[in-house]
């Protein structure tokens, strides 16, 4: 199991480094809500966690209205970060309860979805009676496609004495809890049972790789990844699906003496540089 937490903006801003010490391993941030709504400590709790060593997910708060308009808002919010872990919908209001179990299902269905289109792996985030006794979400949908879940479950039982793994990939198990570097009374606890921050690729190039004006440089990679170069213009990236692999043409379209960086789309961490001769 892993330690983790939730926080949003009740827990102001944290000290990040001594919640890892405390032995936190990840965070999940809040981000954002429905529509033209940034959590207020997302962009400086999300930098300062970074700073300290901590990997990060975040969640979106889910509103009855647009998925597109929802999931545009959340992607923009998060693109300057570097998030390792899931991208979360949390759903939990009450307005969404009118839509109905299949038509919430097909909205937070849609929502991963996008989110996995942008690169980056989805999970719902949901409460124990939403998703089994009530059963407001269609759980059997949701498990077929394959999309991780984050489940909210209260009680006396804890990670310590109890395994949820058969129920959800991430366990909310206490609201109260209380670690070194956040001063808020009660504290969001979480446990995943598996590490989403793992590497789930390899690439065969790294370091600095020179093209001439009309050559190519063919890297390639395994795993579930996408290649975009950090700046527009630059470079064309090819794909081309090989049984087991990936191979990416690299061809230059920009002008002798630009460079530009080639990262997994969703992350910040550069793989390697292409220096157009």
């Amino acid at each position: 199991m892993i330690k983790g937490i939730d926080i949003a903006r009740y827990q102001g801003n944290p000290d990040f480094r001594r919640v890892k010490a405390a032995g936190i391993q990840y965070v999940m941030l809040k981000a954002t809500e429905g529509v033209n709504y940034i959590d207020p400590c997302f962009k400086a709790n999300a930098a300062a966690a970074t700073a300290a060593g901590l990997p990060i997910g975040v969640y979106h708060f889910l509103r009855a209205g647009s998925v597109a308009d929802q999931v545009r808002d959340c992607l923009a919010a998060i693109k300057p970060y570097k998030i390792t872990w899931p991208v979360a919908v949390d759903v939990e209001h009450a307005e969404l309860l009118a839509l109905g179990r299949d038509n919430l299902t097909d909205m937070v269905l849609d929502w991963c979805a996008r989110i996995k289109a942008a690169g980056y792996q989805p999970m719902i985030y949901s409460n124990y009676n939403w998703m089994y006794v009530a059963k407001y979400l269609d759980m059997a949908r949701i498990k077929a496609a394959g999309i991780p879940i984050w489940m909210a479950w209260y009680s006396n039982a804890t990670p310590d004495n109890t395994d949820r793994s058969n129920l959800c990939d991430m366990w909310q198990y206490a609201s109260d809890g209380k670690v070194d570097g956040i001063s808020s009374n009660g504290l969001d606890m979480d446990v995943a049972y598996k590490d989403f921050g793992a590497k789930l690729y390899t690439c065969d190039t790294s370091g600095a790789v020179e093209i001439a004006p009309g050559g190519c440089y063919t890297a390639k990679t395994t795993g579930d990844i996408q290649l975009v170069s950090g700046t527009p213009g630059v470079v064309q990236i090819i794909r081309c699906i090989q049984h087991g692999y990936t191979l990416w043409h690299i061809v230059p379209i920009g002008k002798p003496g630009q460079d530009v960086g080639i990262y997994p789309q969703g992350s910040n961490t550069r793989l390697f540089k292409v220096n157009i001769k």
